[in-house]
């Protein structure tokens, strides 16, 4: 009698921490078609404790899974990831490209009636991340990511056009172009302006509705890649360059590699060059010796360029970085205390900046559509909502704003569909 046959396995993978990890696990996904992944992040104290608790319960939850972790976290601490009950491989992020590989190679895995099958030709969502780039060479004195995620290497631009240009083709409308230092493109191949370049390329492909940028350090905030922001409407016209403090001094101990002076002149330029453009930041509260008067000065900067959004972050002392040895460690009631400020500030200035946008047109990528509400998101990165179904996901419509909070807009809708 033959034995029943067994369903091939099924893969589910679990994100923590930036777009390059999105992107990543997207394509993790594509090359694992048919075969659980945890891939983590270990920014701060706090994400290697979120991680921890995520590969537990998941190894709990599936008992007879394979767990498989991989990600920055994986890098710093392999041997504790390991020690973990029920996680049977930890992969580097220099393996990622081969997990399906590697995968594979797990005793109980090889047991199972794997098929490989081709990457699946239906679109995971409206919006997917790209990788262009990995590693850093800045060393910020609060950070472990060049030793998780090594030095400077960006993807080839053929490849990366060929993914964004596969994306497409499967249905996707927005890509996020993503990397560890974006704004650094292309130098470790010895090209300046690499970025800009690489938007020129991507912009040409037909199909792509949008294309996003993430996070831009203000040294690359250039004059090359605000025109290309400026010019091209299938650029968004939103730019996410992290300040991390107003106060030099505390720029200098962070190793940060600009002062406030060029911070304001890179951003106001792009303000001034772009019409509504949003423009949101991170910053770091609480760092190692920062006094009332340096936060204040923080509080200063950050009214000043009216950021469109804020990601507020309490200092956490990473162990193997060097501000984590430093002296002048606050007390989490001060962190606290200045993160409340701070949000408090940046809610006060992302409504401000959704109210500019009342009786104002926009251009809205719809996501969702369900109970003859449409949702979605506008070039400059305010979520909108407004009356439509669901022909209109995926689409570019126009849309005129109505009212505005805190969390978004509601809207009128004004135009037909884009194509």
């Amino acid at each position: 009698m033959a034995e029943p046959t067994r369903a091939a396995p099924k893969v589910a993978i679990k994100t923590l921490g930036c777009r390059l990890n999105q992107a990543e696990s997207e394509q993790a996904l594509e090359a694992l078609g048919a075969r659980g992944l945890v891939n983590t992040c270990t920014v701060t104290r706090e994400s290697t404790a979120s991680s921890r608790r995520l590969i537990r319960k998941l190894a709990e939850a599936h008992p007879g899974a394979t767990v498989v972790v991989t990600g920055c976290y994986a890098v710093s601490d392999p041997d504790a990831v390991k020690a973990i009950p029920g996680v049977d491989l930890v992969v580097g992020n220099d393996h990622k490209d081969r997990l399906a590989e590697l995968i594979t190679g797990v005793p109980k895995v090889r047991r199972l009636p794997l098929s490989v099958r081709p990457a699946p030709v239906e679109r995971l969502r409206t919006r997917v991340a790209v990788r262009a780039q990995t590693g850093c060479d800045e060393w910020c004195t609060f950070c472990i990511i060049p030793r998780t995620r090594g030095p400077l290497r960006s993807w080839p631009e053929d490849e990366v056009v060929a993914d964004v240009r596969r994306q497409v083709d499967r249905g996707v409308r927005e890509v996020v172009l993503t990397g560890v230092h974006l704004g650094k493109y292309g130098e470790d191949l010895g090209e300046r302006d690499g970025l800009a370049r690489l938007v020129d390329r991507l912009v040409a492909i037909d199909g792509l509705a949008r294309l996003r940028l993430s996070s831009v350090l203000p040294v690359q905030v250039t004059r090359a890649l605000v025109e290309r922001v400026r010019d091209h409407p299938k650029v968004c016209r939103h730019l996410h360059v992290p300040l991390q403090s107003g106060d030099d001094q505390v720029l200098e101990r962070m190793h940060r590699p600009y002062r406030v002076a060029e911070f304001l002149d890179r951003v106001e330029h792009a303000k001034a060059e772009v019409a509504d453009l949003g423009l949101s930041t991170d910053v770091i509260v609480g760092f190692p010796g920062e006094t009332d008067a340096q936060f204040q000065a923080t509080m200063d900067v950050v009214r000043r360029v009216g950021f469109s959004k804020l990601h507020v972050f309490r200092y956490s002392q990473r162990p193997g970085t060097p501000a984590a040895d430093m002296d002048g460690q606050l007390d989490d009631a001060v962190k606290k205390r200045r993160a409340r400020e701070l949000i408090a500030l940046g809610s006060e200035l992302r409504r401000r900046f959704h109210e500019a946008h009342v009786g104002r047109s926009l251009s809205v990528l719809v996501e969702t559509a369900g109970e003859g509400l449409a949702e979605g998101t506008s070039d400059n990165y305010i979520k909108v909502r407004f009356a439509g179904g669901p022909d209109l996901v995926d689409q570019v419509v126009t849309v005129r704003g109505a009212r505005a909070d805190n969390e978004g807009m509601e809207a009128e809708m004004t135009g037909g569909a884009a194509a």
